[in-house]
């Protein structure tokens, strides 16, 4: 199977992952960040986005990377429904990919649908959707209401 789409491509560490354009809303630089009272170790905070709290999603953390980086960037999307923000550590470019392949048997991450291999680096291509469980939005929402 190989798909053709059109990705924000960004990157968390040293690695490069791709949302379908479709799914984002908005880009932006993250100023602020008011932290959550005992909220689950993935959400970073809220970041106020034209006078709406949204809840920022720390993609290092739900991805199980280490990083020693500040997360400088937000990439809007919408889960399920629900606005939030997913903290990346630079946005790279948006682009037109081809040959979305499916990723090797060996990734089970859920959210990793797609793996792109450029001359001179991969993407990983990511479903937005499947970053978070049900059960996980719904306590986000209890959060952020």
């Amino acid at each position: 199977m190989f798909l053709r789409s059109q990705v924000v491509v960004f990157r968390i560490g040293e690695e490069e992952y791709g949302f379908p354009i479709e799914r984002v809303q908005e880009i932006t630089r993250i100023s602020e960040i008011h932290p959550i009272p005992n909220a689950p170790e993935y959400i970073k905070g809220l970041i106020s986005i034209r006078g709406q709290a949204l809840p920022l999603i720390d993609l290092h953390v739900r991805f199980g990377l280490k990083s020693e980086s500040n997360c400088e960037f937000a990439i809007i999307v919408e889960i399920n429904k629900k606005i939030v923000g997913m903290a990346v550590d630079e946005v790279k470019e948006v682009r037109v990919i081809e040959n979305i392949a499916p990723p090797p048997v060996l990734i089970t991450a859920p959210f990793i649908t797609g793996i792109v291999n450029l001359s001179d680096r991969i993407i990983m291509y990511i479903n937005p959707e499947k970053i978070l469980e049900t059960k996980e939005i719904i306590k986000i929402e209890q959060f952020v209401n």
